[in-house]
Parts: structure tokens; sequence; C-alpha cells
């Protein structure tokens, strides 16, 4: 049986929220998301990498748009070293400066240190409005991340 998770990543990637603002936000979630199997933020020891799982797709350049699958496997094995510290990378194709957390995935991923999580949520979706509802109670922009395991 497969699982679908909707994780909710702050795009600071050393961000996390406080404790009545992570309540705040997970009442939202749960009313939101009635029939989840489970919903919880998730806090991490370092900065994690969040993934779409199999609905990942592809690895672009935020600047031209060029495919840059065939060098972040490299660039996510240096990252890795320190332990996802060190974020900061020059884009193969235009020689640019950027972070791996600002690349464009197709199927969005991203780097944090918390999540707010919803396992099989039932739904497919979030609306934008719903999204805003969200931020503003956990304090922080969030990145949606719709991973299939």
């Amino acid at each position: 049986m497969s699982d679908s998770f909707l994780r909710l990543v702050p795009y600071d990637p050393h961000w996390h929220p406080d404790a009545p603002a992570a309540a705040a936000a997970l009442k939202i979630v749960s009313d939101l998301f009635p029939l989840a199997e489970h919903v919880a933020v998730e806090y991490e020891e370092g900065v994690m990498f969040f993934d779409a799982g199999a609905n990942t797709e592809s690895v672009h350049c935020p600047f031209c748009g060029s495919d840059l699958e065939d060098w972040w496997g490299g660039a996510m094995d240096r990252a890795a070293a320190s332990r996802f510290e060190d974020l900061s990378v020059t884009t193969p194709c235009c020689h640019k400066a950027s972070s791996l957390n600002d690349l464009r995935y197709v199927w969005p991923a991203a780097f944090g240190v918390c999540a707010l999580t919803v396992v099989n949520p039932g739904v497919a979706s979030l609306a934008s409005e719903q999204l805003r509802t969200i931020e503003q109670a956990m304090g922080a922009p969030l990145k949606a991340i719709w991973q299939h395991l």
C-alpha cells in the first residue's frame, strides 16, 4: 500500500515555529483534513531534505530553466557532507549563485528543520487561501510538498 504526505515546510531552512504557533497551525490543518491518518509538526535535529518521493520529476535552474538533474546529485552529495547546513551552489548553466532550496523542483521540494505533516490527507491539493491561513498561524511562508511513497 502506498502513502501520501503533505508536508508544509518553511521557506527558511533553519526556521521553526514556537509552540503556540505550531499548535495553532496544527489545529487549522486538523480541521482542513479531517480524513487524515495523522497530523503533526515534526522537528528535525538538523536540516533535512523533504522531497516529493515518487512524484519527483525533475530539477531546473531558477534563472534560465535548464535541466540540472545530472549536476544535482553531486551538489546534494556536497551539501550532505555539511549535513545540509550550507545549501549554497553556483548553477552550472548560467554560473549564478543560488541555493539548493531555491532550485525549481518539478513537484516542489524543500529543506528545513521542521515540517507540518499530514499523512494520507484525503485530498490532492491545497487551496491558496488555505495555505495562507496556515502560514499566518505558523508565522512564516511555507512550501507545500506533496510526497507519494
